[in-house]
């Protein structure tokens, strides 16, 4: 959502759905990632958890 404060317009990320979008997939991968933890694949679960959180940052931070 947008809001008004004094002539200026805040842009939330947080309001845009494909962030929205993108933390529900890192719950999944981490929860995929903790299975995985279980089978001793350690690695592969420590790539699922960044994975799954660099989508969201990069939604976020544009650079």
């Amino acid at each position: 959502m947008v809001q008004r404060d004094n002539r200026r317009t805040k842009f939330r990320f947080e309001d845009l759905e494909i962030w929205q979008l993108s933390v529900e997939i890192a719950e999944i991968l981490f929860n995929i990632a903790d299975e995985l933890e279980e089978k001793k694949l350690f690695r592969f679960a420590e790539q699922l958890r960044g994975a799954g959180i660099s989508m969201s940052n990069n939604i976020a931070c544009p650079v």
